[in-house]
């Protein structure tokens, strides 16, 4: 088994069908079928081989689907990485991951260059005018997929699940298979959708819901790599755009641009939100203004993501994320693992066919959160009389931005590394159109510190989205007896 079949058979079926449409370039299924096994047969010959890791740190562009197809059709395995990461995020993903090669815009190449010396990656391959990808298309192809089993790693994404800690969740070509068919399932989409690409890729909900779907049923996919409000309308008016799975702040866009307000998505096959909660102002204000309703769902990195969804068979129930989807089950526990009634709260847990193969080379940590089968999310929850499931809160502490994940212990750490910052903690400050923003307590010796120094550091050593957006000098931090930070008991010197 190899997820590149779904390529292999949508190329047979649809040979001359547009796969994917980015900036007025259209791509065939034949000729990304092609371009793909020609990149995969160049890895070969450079060395890759199967089960190596090869870094994608690519924004949305043709270059990040050929160069995950071609990766997983030689049995290698896609590390997709964020294309705003530093030097220090980066270093952590290569080490650990142990990559052999690296895929990159030719721009991001001062960033590699940044990585300590040790770290040696071949090939590198960077796309852009002046760079070598079109080099690795233009040979022959390489005929038959690797032939893989179906519990094999196909992609590697880092997540730092309960720890605080960036690790490598391996998630199979079983899981994948199951996540990319949940828009039919779930949506009855076929091969006439074509679905909006606007979540990055490297992004597994946006793999899994957008890319990897389209794929598979012969649709197309729409890719866009930033929101372009004159773009996203022509997508929505005359793409051809069926399929919306997107985040809150995209929906909460779509309900307020003015060049926006009369788009009809009453026909469309779904309108999905992922990636953090859907706040219920932007659902009523989207149904109100185009009488068209938005399906809630959840995933996490670990579940390949998609976990649950308010899907087009069930009643929808706009502040639930919905029941599971085919193939998953979920349960509500306590702290010793007891089962919970409904309406109860507890930490949720799911099991299926969608959940991870674990941490790679973590055992230990994937003890901690795999037990019989049942991954444990740290979410906080309950489920009602009909299956459907609610989030109350996170037992992990962590602060979704955006449908990005920042974990409250890697900022710390790169907070707490200034030097004349004694102590700091991070919050979640709600935010309508992020959701949250991240907004930070530092507690300093040095009297001459200010906000500026402070988000400056902070923008050097993390991606923009982790970086707080607010800054607050505090005298001390309230902390429990495990050190956790009571942030509840902290006051705000500007709100005074």
């Amino acid at each position: 088994m190899n997820i590149y079949s779904f390529l292999e058979k949508s190329a047979s079926d649809f040979k001359n069908k547009v796969c994917l449409k980015y900036k007025g370039e259209d791509i065939t299924f034949y000729e990304l079928d092609r371009i793909a096994s020609s990149f995969g047969n160049a890895l070969k010959r450079k060395g890759i081989s199967r089960g190596d890791r090869v870094v994608v740190m690519l924004p949305n562009c043709p270059e990040f689907v050929i160069s995950y197809m071609g990766i997983v059709s030689i049995g290698a395995v896609v590390v997709p990485v964020n294309p705003s990461f530093t030097a220090r995020e980066l270093w952590h993903i290569v080490s650990d991951s142990e990559a052999k090669g690296i895929i990159l815009e030719g721009r991001r190449l001062p960033v590699l260059q940044k990585l300590p010396g040790d770290v040696s990656l071949d090939p590198i391959i960077t796309t852009g005018a002046e760079g070598n990808f079109r080099d690795y298309t233009y040979g022959p192809p390489m005929g038959n997929p690797e032939d893989m089993d179906a519990d094999d790693t196909a992609v590697m994404v880092y997540s730092a699940g309960l720890t605080g800690r960036p690790m490598g969740a391996m998630l199979t070509h079983r899981n994948l298979d199951h996540n990319s068919d949940l828009l039919r399932l779930c949506f009855e989409a076929d091969h006439t959708d074509t679905s909006l690409t606007l979540i990055p890729c490297f992004h597994t909900f946006s793999v899994s819901a957008n890319m990897l779907s389209m794929i598979r049923y012969g649709g197309t996919i729409y890719l866009m790599n930033k929101l372009d409000f004159k773009e996203l309308r022509y997508a929505l008016t005359e793409g051809g755009v069926t399929c919306i799975s997107g985040v809150p702040t995209l929906f909460y866009a779509l309900t307020h641009h003015p060049e926006l307000q009369d788009i009809d998505y009453r026909s469309m096959r779904g309108l999905v939100s992922g990636g953090s909660a859907l706040p219920i102002e932007v659902y009523k204000e989207f149904k109100n203004r185009f009488d068209a309703d938005i399906h809630q769902g959840y995933g996490l990195t670990e579940a390949s993501p998609v976990c649950t969804v308010n899907d087009i068979h069930v009643k929808l129930k706009p502040e639930s994320i919905g029941p599971t989807v085919p193939g998953v089950e979920a349960r509500v526990v306590d702290e010793d693992g007891k089962l919970l009634a409904h309406g109860q709260v507890g930490e949720l847990e799911f099991r299926g066919p969608n959940v991870m193969k674990g941490y790679f080379k973590k055992p230990k940590e994937t003890l901690e959160v795999i037990h019989d089968g049942w991954l444990r999310t740290g979410d906080l929850g309950y489920m009602d009389e009909e299956g459907y499931l609610y989030i109350t809160g996170y037992k992990k502490q962590m602060i979704i931005t955006s449908g990005f994940n920042v974990y409250n212990k890697e900022v710390e750490e790169v907070l707490n590394s200034y030097p004349g910052v004694k102590d700091s903690a991070i919050t979640g400050e709600p935010d309508l159109i992020r959701g949250a923003i991240v907004k930070a307590f530092i507690v300093k010796d040095d009297p001459s510190i200010n906000e500026n120094d402070i988000k400056r550091f902070a923008r050097e050593r993390l991606a923009p989205y982790k970086s707080p957006r607010k800054v607050v000098f505090v005298d001390s931090i309230p902390r429990d007896h495990n050190g956790k930070a009571i942030l509840e008991k902290m006051e705000d010197p500007g709100k005074k």
